[in-house]
């Protein structure tokens, strides 16, 4: 081999330069991964879904969403001023908050979100007093994560969950002064408390049964009533034609007496 060989070899590599405008520019050995496909979630076909008046709604109902048969309301008080109740029978959920667009129950209070809760209704699963199963519509709330939060008889409830609720419970949303209070037509003006229990329909057997029962006796009082006639007037009968035997046995004599009369007379 020549010297200039032997020099090339022994010489280190130099890297591959490229010339700009006058200027040394390395290149630089930059691998470039392909971007792998992503599996999760995008959101866009709740968007399309939930879009309502243009505005997409952070809440999906439930599979066990039922609207009920009892005709729920919340009344509205602001201080002691008495506003209009708002019926809630109609649909199986309403949404609460300040966007008048998607809201179905507005609240106007700065301290409220834009969607900040939703009353849902939810076909739900219990126990009767005979250890078996059953099922009832029975009311909840459910806080959207709103920046306040959601008071239930003054005591703030867990962001994205359920809370069960119960008839004459008060509502509140973040720092308003109205309060909601959630009754039904039949609901008393006591204040005893009432239990679901008592809402389903195996309570309203019993209670068919307790009318059944109830009309069973009235019927049987009545019964007994009419026996109790029917033997008055079987004795006013009785002592009727007693009257009329007596009455007729004196003229019988009289009879007799004035016969013995006349056959004395003959002689």
């Amino acid at each position: 081999m020549d010297k200039r060989d032997k020099n090339r070899s022994e010489r280190p590599r130099q890297e591959s330069k490229s010339y700009e405008y006058g200027k040394s520019i390395k290149k630089e050995d930059e691998t470039v991964e392909k971007e792998k496909p992503s599996l999760a979630l995008s959101g866009n076909l709740a968007k399309d879904t939930n879009l309502v008046n243009g505005v997409v709604v952070k809440y999906n109902e439930p599979p066990e969403a039922r609207k009920p048969r009892r005709r729920w309301r919340l009344y509205c008080f602001k201080g002691e001023t008495e506003l209009p109740f708002y019926q809630i029978h109609r649909q199986s959920a309403y949404l609460f908050g300040r966007d008048r667009l998607v809201a179905d129950i507005p609240v106007d209070h700065p301290s409220c979100s834009k969607q900040h809760a939703v009353f849902q209704y939810r076909l739900v699963e219990y126990k009767r007093k005979d250890d078996t199963t059953g099922r009832t519509v029975k009311p909840y709330i459910i806080d959207l994560g709103s920046t306040n939060g959601t008071f239930v008889n003054n005591q703030q409830i867990e962001a994205q969950r359920y809370f069960e609720l119960r008839e004459k419970d008060t509502i509140k949303f973040g720092f308003s002064s109205r309060e909601y209070i959630l009754l039904h037509e039949e609901s008393k003006n006591d204040l005893e408390d009432l239990d679901y229990e008592s809402y389903d329909e195996a309570d309203n057997e019993e209670k068919k049964e307790e009318s059944e029962s109830s009309t069973t006796r009235k019927e049987k009082k009545s019964e007994i009533e009419n026996d109790e006639i029917n033997l008055k007037k079987y004795k006013s009968k009785k002592k009727h034609k007693k009257s009329r035997s007596s009455s007729s046995e004196p003229s019988s004599s009289e009879s007799d007496d004035d016969r013995d009369r006349k056959r004395k007379k003959k002689r």
